[in-house]
């Protein structure tokens, strides 16, 4: 029943979403999820973005999921600026391209069915139901069934290098476990361009992985970022403890 009263929802919207405010932004999202999201949802993290971007700016999303961030950022860099989304989930990739589509964002937002990692190939991406928050390059859900696709993977170097481009101002890394491999494939791009950024430090599928906290907190250092936890540097002793998901916010020293 549910699912049908979305369909007549849809329909009623002429296909065009359902309007949400999100942290005082509006923004428009596809009608079946559009109550995914709380009204303050990640505040920390959006108050940090929307202070630290200005119109004309560049953005690389990578987690885009079904692209609430990307939305926002549009908003932010206008029709001079321009975000890069990333989503290897089909089904979830089709829900981003949807919101950007009714945001009327085209323009501004390139959308990538891509992993990102420390090396550029083919892998497998284990994926659940659609929107699922926790789908992932590392195979480490016991609470609900997930299958692996095949996914092309690339690194935030690479991708930098093939698209020649020439400035970015800020980076959301949110990639369920492979923090490690990411920021490694993007060593070169953190050097050259000094953007800040968002860290989703997932505890869990990082210690699945083979990865550790301490080479995580170790890199940043290695970069000359500061890691930055509730508005304050947080040290490595401290980050080291936490066990469930940290949003770490990365600024040039």
């Amino acid at each position: 029943m549910k699912e049908f009263l979305y369909k007549i929802l849809d329909l009623a919207t002429f296909g065009r979403g359902m309007k949400r405010v999100i942290n005082g932004k509006e923004v428009r999202l596809p009608t079946r999820f559009y109550r995914y999201f709380p009204d303050n949802y990640e505040k920390d993290n959006f108050r940090f973005f929307f202070d630290s971007v200005k119109p004309g700016d560049t953005v690389l999303d990578f987690g885009a999921h079904i692209g609430l961030f990307a939305a926002m950022a549009a908003k932010a860099v206008g029709s001079s600026g321009k975000v890069y989304a990333f989503e290897p989930s089909p089904s979830t990739n089709e829900l981003l391209k949807k919101t950007v589509q009714i945001n009327n964002a085209s323009a501004c937002i390139t959308t990538f069915q891509k992993a990102v990692g420390g090396a550029v190939g083919k892998t497998t991406f284990f994926v659940g139901e659609q929107a699922d928050n926790a789908n992932s390059l590392v195979n480490y859900k016991e609470d609900r069934p997930f299958r692996g696709i095949d996914i092309e993977v690339t690194t935030i170097d690479a991708f930098v290098q093939e698209q020649r481009l020439q400035k970015i101002d800020f980076i959301k890394i949110d990639v369920e476990g492979v923090e490690y491999d990411a920021m490694r494939g993007a060593v070169e791009t953190f050097r050259k361009f000094r953007p800040k950024a968002i860290l989703a430090i997932h505890p869990e599928p990082v210690k699945a992985k083979g990865d550790s906290l301490e080479a995580i907190y170790d890199l940043v250092k290695e970069l000359n970022y500061t890691a930055l936890y509730e508005g304050a540097p947080i040290s490595q002793e401290a980050f080291c403890k936490h066990t469930d998901l940290i949003d770490l916010h990365l600024v040039p020293t």
